[in-house]
């Protein structure tokens, strides 16, 4: 850079008028492409996650439970808000959005100062070739006109100055702001599914507590039982209807329930935790519980129709947001075919000592063209590899449409499989009911042992902890349902 350099014109005010508008006039119309660009792409994704989602095949709840689903609702809902991992899935998708605010900043100008003070020794000095020179021509005109004292080294001793650049064509800015974009929509989906994959887990994990805790509360009952039966049998004993052993068993059935008990009691308060955990409370926190009788119950819902609807699940959207990548990688290979267009402008002070003044300052605008003709075939590399991962993604898309079938089928198919438990389960513990209740009044009167009746007491309590556990299986089955074919709206 020369001291005083006025290219475009004499005057520095017309050339700082000519760049200053030429660099408005250029961030505007980049501006304008990057906002055009950013609502193509926002409806394009918007188009991408296919059909339109279904209205009839969601299975709603019945009138009377409406309570039992406003609660599994609201442990879903706290869940998503509260959920350590879904939080840490926000900040990411935050983390995308920022990155796409990143790539717009690349088309506009950018401002900076430029400072540098040296200490020279050895450096060349320009008056050592110009003094000698300045000497000779005075001696031939008789006097001293030229200076021969000039001294003044290369480079400067200080050179301050501003500097702005400006962009006016980089195809690699317009894939690097698509790849953006890709990735802002790809944190996006991934938070999208670690909610729906919350929400299910979140309402099975209650349905776990609950159906841990009505266990306990069956092991409550009996318990209540078989200490009225060991009253019995020691009644029986004194009026000589029995003989010594049956009090002996019936303490021993006693030490047997509680230690059911004791262990159920141990798998409620872990289930409780692993709830707690989900919600991000302590894990002692306790929490309401449902009554059988307040379960939700689901009108029946064809296969086809959870298929259609699963056409919403997220990770549709996943692989639509990894294929725009892949275009994005694509455009990035093919940009380096490209030539690259800025400008560049420079004002500041330069020498041998700081001095701002008209006298001593320095500008210097630029254009600046750049043009790679041949780098050993690597952009051509480039572009067949975006091309590869194009038809990978491909066939990504193809294997997590097969995927989310089979999730569905399996979910489908698990449920089915609950509803016939659930009837089998019902018949049992009416009929082990019915016998339970016929032996324990016979055992009352004297003509049954002891044996039979913890026989069909035992019996009795399997088939209630069964039926609970029935109930509760489908409800979650249920669950896993609507996550896998996107049944439930996800806040």
């Amino acid at each position: 850079m020369l001291k005083h350099c006025r290219v475009i014109s004499p005057d520095g005010a017309v050339v700082h008028l000519i760049l200053s508008g030429l660099a408005v006039a250029i961030a505007t119309l980049a501006l304008l492409l990057i906002l055009s660009g950013e609502v193509a792409a926002q409806r394009a994704f918007a188009a991408a996650p296919v059909a339109a989602p279904v209205a009839a095949p969601v299975a709603a709840p019945v009138a009377a439970p409406v309570a039992a689903a406003s609660t599994l609702d609201s442990v879903a809902r706290l869940a998503i808000s509260r959920n350590l991992g879904v939080r840490q899935a926000h900040e990411v998708e935050r983390q995308g959005q920022l990155g796409v605010r990143q790539a717009k900043g690349m088309f506009l100008p950018t401002l900076s100062v430029d400072a540098r003070y040296s200490e020279l020794d050895g450096a060349f000095d320009i008056g050592d070739a110009i003094n000698p020179a300045y000497a000779a021509l005075n001696q031939l005109i008789g006097r001293d006109q030229f200076p021969t004292n000039i001294r003044q080294t290369l480079p400067y001793k200080q050179e301050t100055k501003l500097r702005s650049t400006l962009p006016l064509f980089n195809g690699a800015l317009f894939a690097n702001l698509a790849a953006a974009r890709a990735i802002r929509e790809l944190r996006g989906a991934e938070l999208a599914v670690a909610k729906r994959r919350l929400d299910a887990d979140a309402r099975v994990a209650y349905l776990n507590y609950a159906r841990a805790a009505r266990a306990v509360d069956i092991y409550d009952a009996a318990l209540r039982v078989v200490n009225e039966n060991q009253r019995v049998a020691e009644r029986l004993v004194g009026a000589g209807a029995a003989t010594g052993d049956a009090v002996y068993r019936a303490r021993a059935t006693v030490a047997d329930v509680e230690q059911q008990r004791a262990e159920a009691t141990r798998l409620r308060d872990a289930a409780l935790g692993a709830l707690n955990l989900l919600l991000d409370r302590d894990a002692n926190t306790p929490m309401a519980t449902l009554d059988d009788a307040q379960l939700p119950a689901m009108r029946p819902l064809t296969l086809d129709e959870a298929l259609v609807a699963a056409r919403r699940r997220e990770e549709r959207a996943q692989v639509a947001a990894g294929r725009a990548a892949a275009r994005a990688q694509g455009r990035a290979a093919t940009s380096g075919f490209l030539p690259m267009l800025a400008i560049a402008a420079d004002y500041g002070v330069q020498g041998s000592a700081y001095h701002f003044d008209t006298r001593r300052d320095a500008s210097m605008a630029s254009v600046v063209l750049q043009w790679n003709l041949f780098n050993g075939g690597q952009d051509a590399m480039r572009r067949q590899q975006a091309s590869s991962a194009q038809h990978a993604m491909a066939l990504r898309a193809a294997e997590t449409d097969r995927m989310i079938a089979l999730d569905v089928r399996t979910a489908f198919d698990a449920v089915t499989v609950a509803r016939q438990g659930l009837v089998a389960a019902t018949a049992r513990v009416d009929a082990s009911r019915r016998a339970f209740e016929m032996v324990d009044r016979r055992f009352t009167e004297g003509l049954a042992p002891h044996l039979e009746w913890a026989d069909a007491r035992q019996q009795f309590t399997a088939a209630e902890l069964n039926l609970v556990m029935s109930r509760y299986a489908l409800v979650a089955r249920y669950v896993e349902l609507e996550r896998a074919a996107a049944l439930r709206a996800i806040p």
